[in-house]
């Protein structure tokens, strides 16, 4: 859709799965929703309709929503969460609905596909095999020369994600992957350098960088981190953005966020994986803070020519920093919190007195986080980190 095409008086669109942000980002935009969800998942009391069907079952998705679509048409079927993503794509192609193309999200899903495809095309090429047992590790260790990284195909939260110094490790590092519960193995050359992620929006096929944020990444290549704006070299900054956009087309992404996570190495930056929504770990939250940016009201008003969407990438007004808090293993015995009062920084905690901590080896293991900002990014840093030292959660055992 042309931005500023006339579009009904009050038009609809489906929301798979997720948070309500994407619900109240349309509603405030004028737009009808039907919120789908699992039958033990709430739905949002800001949704027009909810509707409850198996979000893994195309066909059940389908036959749930057509008769809606035949009676009063969506105008998209949206998701910004990892699970909505293939079945919002699926059913939006049964639909016969605009969007990003089946084939695009499951590029996007799969690391394996995603790598050949980019390899085929010389787009920041990475040695990668697939990886049968540890003797194939074990033999692309001995190929590349050095470290390498083995990671689930379409793994997400830094999960069953591990490096292996050499061949004489591949029989443990294997071992420790099918604990985790990795599965579908690939083996990738460790990419050294610093690990930035960017994210963009896309309209009509064209990408668009909103801003680029620098990682920090601790055990297990969990973020510890982020901030914005980037501190990298503005020649270093445009050539992730070619690289990026070169990459967006590639995988044929038309619209909406994406998320792309890549490494600055001694050879330039090379991708290490994309989703086409926004990044978690409150990134969406930094992008407002930092640009003044709402990505949510993006998603849900730019296809339907509601909004205008980014055709340059956006100023930072301020810088914008998070810390997540990674205290000791053990159960917790007290917390206690510096005061906030006066600011803008937030402190949220997912853990409380008696829970217990485990060693961090997915995102899902940090016990909270401190989101501020400061008056550019190193301002921001500096804030968040001392809040973030002052935070007390002790635990034992």
């Amino acid at each position: 859709m042309t931005f500023g095409q006339q579009v009904p008086a009050t038009p609809r669109i489906a929301v798979l799965a997720g948070t309500p942000q994407l619900v109240r980002a349309a509603r405030a935009l004028g737009i009808d929703t039907v919120f789908v969800h699992d039958a033990a998942q709430p739905p949002p009391p800001e949704a027009d309709t909810a509707l409850a069907a198996p979000l893994a079952d195309t066909g059940a998705l389908h036959a749930a929503l057509a008769p809606l679509h035949a009676e009063r048409p969506f105008a998209r079927v949206l998701s910004l969460t990892e699970r909505g993503l293939l079945p919002t794509a699926a059913v939006a192609e049964r639909l016969g609905l605009p969007g990003n193309s089946l084939h695009t999200v499951g590029l996007l899903q799969d690391k394996r596909r995603m790598r050949e495809l980019l390899n085929a095309r010389g787009i920041g090429p990475v040695a990668t095999t697939t990886a049968r047992d540890p003797a194939d590790l074990a033999a692309f260790c001995r190929a590349t020369g050095g470290p390498v990284i083995l990671k689930p195909a379409a793994g997400t939260s830094s999960q069953a994600v591990f490096k292996v110094a050499g061949p004489q490790d591949a029989e443990d590092v294997w071992g420790a992957f099918e604990a985790a519960g990795g599965l579908r193995p690939i083996a990738e050359e460790y990419l050294d350098g610093p690990e930035i992620s960017v994210e963009s929006f896309s309209y009509d096929g064209k990408h668009t960088v909103l801003a680029v944020t620098d990682k920090l990444v601790g055990t297990a290549f969990v973020e510890t981190g982020h901030t914005q704006p980037s501190a990298l070299p503005p020649p270093v900054l445009a050539e992730t953005a070619a690289l990026v956009q070169a990459f967006l087309d590639a995988v044929g992404l038309t619209e909406g966020p994406a998320h792309t996570e890549v490494k600055i190495t001694r050879k330039g930056p090379r991708i290490l994986e994309s989703h086409n929504r926004i990044g978690g770990d409150k990134i969406r939250e930094l992008l407002r803070r930092a640009y003044g940016l709402d990505v949510v009201a993006l998603t849900a008003g730019c296809p339907l020519g509601l909004l205008r969407p980014p055709a340059d990438p956006p100023a930072a007004r301020r810088g914008a920093a998070i810390r997540f808090l990674t205290p000791l293993p053990g159960t917790v015995r007290t917390i206690a919190l510096p005061d906030t009062d006066g600011t803008t920084a937030e402190i949220r905690l997912d853990v409380e007195v008696g829970d217990r901590i485990r060693p961090v080896r997915s995102s899902q293991d940090r016990a909270g986080y401190v989101i501020a900002d400061g008056t550019d990014a190193a301002d921001a840093a500096r804030v968040c980190e001392a809040l973030a030292d002052r935070v007390r959660i002790e635990t034992s055992g």
